[in-house]
Parts: structure tokens; sequence; C-alpha cells
């Protein structure tokens, strides 16, 4: 009886105007392109880069404030989506404005400018890929010189780290699994949870998507030889050892990971593409049979009895983890969990509902009534106990700005999924508890299939409702997940500061910013997000002009 119960009517209808021309990214009209250059990169050039964003970012930013049309949420997504890009260059050495003037070296991504409670000041692999990825992209839209010099820095540093012998061991001999390094490139020798194997796939799957991108704006496969140099020892090292435990993305647990095998995934993927474009036959031979095996492997984190996907294998935790998300975020495809699947949307819908009686701050965070969902600050994961490592450490977890804009983007992206399907809405038992809320209860909902048999009540996987596409409920459901999805991004606001900077955490009692400051991953993730949103925007609006084009 409990899904019958859940339809009597408890959450109001809800409307939304989507702006389909929002979006803020560097304007590719005021971009002069340059033709494709080596990867050598002069400490001159990566100045002026640096200096010429800064005026991009500035640029945009005053259009943002002068020009804005809608309402003050919009205005305040595109002047953030700016900042947290002006964010991201701060902390790239040499000259970002947070790391200039000490020895930081070219393309070296710092997570952090805080050198104390807590030292973040190093270049983590895994935090370098990830934020290079976000230039990767802007360069594949734009083709801005500026932005190819800073790549092709963080290029030649790849070049170097690969090769720096380290506590992990050498090149070819586990060196790859190194988590983090020194900011001037030299070996970080101090205890740490070692190795960490996501750092090797994620950076192949930057470079894989950069060569693809300079393919695009037409270099030649032979041209760009030097990147697979890059990539192909990364891609060995996924291959080796993907089945072999490491410690997880937050540094804590050894163990065998869900966020590490969905990118290990990813790169095996995109890497025996690569690899025939070069002629190297028998590595995409061998990269597609262990993608295949990692495939299977992925299915093992589905846990049946809990109804989500669980982070670590073997673990005395819940289970319950952001970096769930961020591993179809970051390493998702279409063939095993998709952003938007079943499994996916039961997992978040079980973090989100932890995290809302976790954290006495999210009692202050509701930006809607009691009968819709309410968006919430997003920590790591329930048994969190670490708050920033600052002076008066707490002992206890908080909220952080890249989990919270992570539930966002994850909820954007099965917006999109839904906008552009023609299969209409499907509930399961599984989804139940994430769907029906977003339903406004009325006596005229129909739906196209509705099965409550004792079969189906005992099946996770079994269908209970079906709306067909155009549906009322159908349209409802996507505008409500959309408005649902925007609540995780206010928070953000909220507890960001005037500048539009994040640190790593905001504080579960008060609300305040702890733990890093200027987090670089925080930038990522929220420009990542509202970037994510506008897709899902551009979706709606192409399925709103498909269903007035047919009249339905």
């Amino acid at each position: 009886m409990r899904f019958f119960n859940m339809l009597i009517p408890t959450t109001c209808a809800l409307a939304l105007v989507v702006d389909p021309t929002l979006g803020l990214s560097i304007d590719s009209s005021k971009i002069r392109r340059q033709p494709v250059l080596s990867s050598a990169v002069s400490s001159s050039r990566l100045s002026a880069s640096f200096d010429w964003l800064r005026q991009q970012s500035a640029f945009l930013s005053s259009v943002s404030d002068s020009t804005s049309q809608g309402s003050d949420f919009e205005s305040w997504l595109s002047l953030q989506s700016a900042r947290s890009f002006d964010g991201i260059l701060a902390n790239i050495g040499p000259d970002g404005a947070n790391v200039v003037g000490q020895n930081v070296q070219p393309g070296v991504v710092v997570a952090s400018p805080s050198h104390d409670h807590p030292d973040y000041f190093y270049h983590w692999v895994r935090d370098g890929a990830i934020t290079i990825r976000v230039l990767v992209d802007e360069y594949a839209k734009s083709g801005s010189a500026s932005v190819k010099t800073i790549i092709d820095a963080y290029v030649d540093n790849v070049r170097t780290t690969q090769w720096t012998p380290n506590p992990s061991g050498q090149f070819g001999r586990g060196g790859l699994g190194e988590p983090k390094f020194e900011v001037d490139g030299r070996a970080f020798v101090g205890t740490w949870g070692r190795p960490q194997r996501d750092g090797p796939a994620l950076r192949a799957i930057t470079l894989i998507s950069y060569t693809r991108a300079l393919q695009d704006r037409g270099a030649s496969i032979d041209s760009l030889r030097y990147l697979y140099d890059l990539i192909k020892p990364d891609l060995e090292y996924v291959s080796k050892f993907w089945a072999s435990p490491g410690f997880d993305l937050w540094e804590e647990q050894e163990g065998l990971h869900f966020f590490t095998a969905m990118v290990q995934y990813k790169a095996l993927f995109l890497g025996k593409d690569i690899s025939l474009d070069f002629n190297d036959d028998g590595a995409a031979r061998w990269y597609r049979t262990q993608s295949n095996g990692l495939k299977q492997f992925l299915l093992s984190f589905w846990d049946e009895e809990r109804g989500y996907l669980v982070e670590t294998l073997a673990s005395p935790r819940s289970g319950l983890d952001t970096a769930i998300l961020l591993g179809a975020i970051h390493g998702g495809s279409e063939t095993v969990f998709p952003i938007y699947s079943d499994s996916m949307i039961a997992t978040l819908q079980a973090l989100v509902a932890d995290m809302l009686a976790r954290y006495p701050i999210n009692e202050q965070d509701s930006f809607d009534s009691d009968s819709f969902p309410s968006a919430v600050g997003i920590g790591r994961y329930p048994e969190d106990v670490y708050s920033g490592g600052d002076l008066g450490d707490s002992g206890l977890g908080n909220p952080w700005f890249l989990c919270t804009a992570s539930v966002a983007h994850t909820l954007y992206g099965l917006v999109e999924h839904l906008a552009l399907s023609n299969s209409g809405l499907t509930i399961t038992n599984l989804t139940a508890d994430f769907y029906l809320p977003l339903l406004s209860p009325t006596p005229e909902i129909k739906p196209e299939y509705c099965d409550f048999s004792a079969t189906g009540m005992w099946s996770r996987s079994a269908p209970i409702l079906r709306f067909a596409p155009g549906s009322r409920e159908n349209e409802q459901v996507i505008t409500n997940i959309m408005h649902y999805a925007d609540g995780f991004l206010r928070v953000v606001r909220k507890h960001a500061d005037g500048d539009g900077n994040m640190s790593e955490q905001f504080d579960r009692n008060t609300g305040f910013m702890r733990g890093a400051r200027q987090l670089t991953w925080s930038f990522e993730s929220v420009f990542s997000a509202i970037e994510m949103r506008e897709r899902a925007v551009s979706a709606i609006a192409k399925r709103r002009a498909y269903l007035d084009r047919f009249g339905i």
C-alpha cells in the first residue's frame, strides 16, 4: 500500500519560466582563432594568456550585471559562471591571481591557495585533470588561443609529472598512481593515502578530449602523436590496475571504488578508439577487452537490498556517497550507469534524504513549501567527520559546495534526457520516492500504464506508472525537476561570498564557509553544473518547439 499512499495529494503545482538564451561563456566572436601550435609554452605567452582571460572574465561579468534580463537567480547564474571560470584561472600556475610569485610551475593546477588549516597548496592529479577538462571544453567551443596556451602548459607538466619518481614508484612501475605533487614539480614524499588509481584515468580522458578538440580544429592525427605518447602510459596503467585496490577520491578508504571504476571505464572506452587512430591496433584490442571487464565489474556496486549504488565494496559504511554522482558526471556513458539512470536517481534520492536531516543548517535552507522536495546542502557521505582542518575542528562533517553542485548537475542531466526523449516517463518502484512528489496531485492524473500488482510491488525495477510523451504529467515532472535542481544552486549561492568565492565547505550549523579557501574543485563543479543547466534549458526549448509544432 506504500505507493498508493504516496499518490495522496502532497505536492503543489509549480510554474517555471525558462530562458533558452541563458548562458555565459567566452564570446567566440571576440577571439582571434589561431592555427594549432606545438605544446611548448613560454612564460611570456602564459602571462599574456592569463591577462587576456582576466579581462574577458571582467568584461563578461560587467555585461551580465548591466544587461541581464529575467529573474535575479538567472542573473546570478550568469555572473557566477564567469566568476567560477575566473576562480579556476586564479589557481593555475604560474600567473594565476592566487598563486603568482609562489614558484608554481606552468600548467600546475593548485587545489587551493590555502597553506594551512588545511594545507591544499599542492597539485593533485585528479583535481588537475578535472579542472583542465573545463578549459578543453571551452577551447573546443571557442578556439581561444589564450585557453590553448594554458592547456599546452598543462600538457608539458603532464610529461614531467609522469616521469617524476615518487613514493608510489617510477614511470612504468606504479608511479602513475601517485595522487599529488609539490607545485614546483617535485614529488610529495610525505605520508599519504596512495596509490589513487583515478588520476591516470581522468588525465587520459582530458588529454583524449584535447586531442579530439585539436582534430576538430584542423590538426592532423600525425601532428598529435605527442599527446598519444602521454595518453598511452595512463591507459596502460588503468588497463593493468583497475582490479587492484587503491584509495578513494576522498583519500580515506582503501578498496575498490565506484568513482574510480567509472572513470577508468570511460578512459578505456575512449582509449580503444584513439589507439586505432594512431594505428596501435594491439592496444585497442587490449583496452576493449579490459573495458568490457570493467563494465561487468561496475554492476557489482549495485546493492539490491539497499536499493542504491554503493561507493566502496565491502565497506562498513552505508555506501551512500556523493562520489557516486561524481562518477556519473565524470565517467558516465550511455552503456553503464548514465547520469539519468534509475540506479543513479535512486541513489541521489537516498543521499539527499539522509543529508536533509543530517545538517542543522538545512532547516534554514528551504526554498520551497513543505509539500515540495527541498534542496539542501550536501556533504560527502553520511559518516563524514572531516570539517576542513580548521582550528577548533568539530570532528563532524559539513556540506560541501562541490557536492551540492553535483546534485544539481545530476538533476540537470536527467532533465536533458527526459526533454530529448520520446518514450515518455516511466516510474518504477526504484524511483517512486523521487518522482511521485514531483507530480502535482489531481484526480485528472491518467497514466498510460499502471500496475500495483503483487508481482510489481516486490520488484524494484517493475514499472508502476507510465505517462505518454507530451502528457501533462510528463511535462510537469520535467519542469519540477528543473525547479528542484535550481534549488541546489540556490543553496550554493546563499553560502558563497559576495564575490562568488567558494571554499571547500560551509558550516553545518552556521552556514559560513570553512575549510580550504577558493577551492578549485568548488569553482569547477559549480561552473560545470551551470553549463549542464544550459544544456537542459536548450533541451526544454527544443522539446517545446517540437510539441508546439505538432500541437501536442
